[in-house]
């Protein structure tokens, strides 16, 4: 797919979530425009709708009605091929092999692009190392993967989506079961490795510290609803409800 260039990555015009056309949990269209080069946190209360709108960015049939394009290509157009060449995907529970090595975990990685039978690249080799020694992982390839701590298997969670070179990665409240330590270690990471290389971020996330230290642009959910899309700055000005945006505290 050719790369087309706009000044947005991500653009929703009038979408309806939902599990059921008769029941919608978005009562009013979600329209929202997410620039370029932006670190995207998507806010809002336990059930506000934030898994459901991702959820319709990685193809699952939650879109009732109205268009959604990443990259300037719809959605509801897009092969699962094609769109997991677009988004990589970070889902809040993962599930792993937990008796596999974690270099042979990575490995998989490159599962999509391989020939069918071919060898898979190497973890260890000197193109991953980078991106590697951002997350602090090098340590930990030859150690199983139910051996480390929750902490350390998100990070490589972290890892094998960007292994997959997608220009987007999609997070679904990454550090929600980890500790502040465990946490604060995840966003420092994350940030890392971004440096490392062009690529959008969107995280569903309750950690409104976060968000003002480190992301660019919000969207805030509410039963459903979106009440608010814009900038960081803007974002923070405003006196909202803490009841209405997070659950910490």
């Amino acid at each position: 797919m050719e790369k087309i260039n706009t000044n947005y990555f991500l653009e929703a015009e009038g979408l309806i979530l939902g599990y059921h056309k008769a029941a919608p949990i978005s009562q009013q269209p979600i329209y929202f425009k997410i620039p370029f080069q932006s670190v995207t946190a998507l806010v809002g209360l336990n059930g506000s709708g934030k898994t459901t709108l991702i959820k319709s960015l990685i193809g699952e049939s939650v879109l009732i009605d109205g268009s959604l394009k990443c990259f300037s290509h719809s959605i509801q157009s897009l092969s699962e091929r094609d769109l997991s060449g677009l988004i990589a995907f970070v889902p809040q529970e993962p599930v792993y092999p937990s008796n596999l090595k974690v270099k042979h975990f990575l490995e998989l990685a490159f599962l999509p692009q391989s020939h069918l039978f071919g060898k898979l690249p190497s973890i260890e080799s000197t193109d991953c190392s980078i991106l590697l020694n951002s997350l602090n992982l090098i340590h930990l390839l030859n150690k199983t993967l139910n051996a480390i701590s929750s902490g350390e298997r998100q990070r490589i969670f972290l890892a094998f989506a960007m292994l997959r070179k997608a220009p987007l990665i999609v997070l679904d409240e990454p550090t929600n079961h980890l500790d502040i330590q465990a946490s604060r270690g995840f966003w420092k990471s994350l940030m890392h490795a971004k440096s490392t290389r062009p690529m959008e971020i969107l995280i569903s996330t309750h950690d409104l510290n976060f968000v003002e230290k480190e992301c660019d642009w919000v969207l805030a959910l509410k039963n459903g609803n979106l009440f608010f899309s814009g900038p960081k700055s803007v974002f923070f000005s405003e006196k909202w409800d803490e009841k209405m945006i997070s659950t910490e505290g």
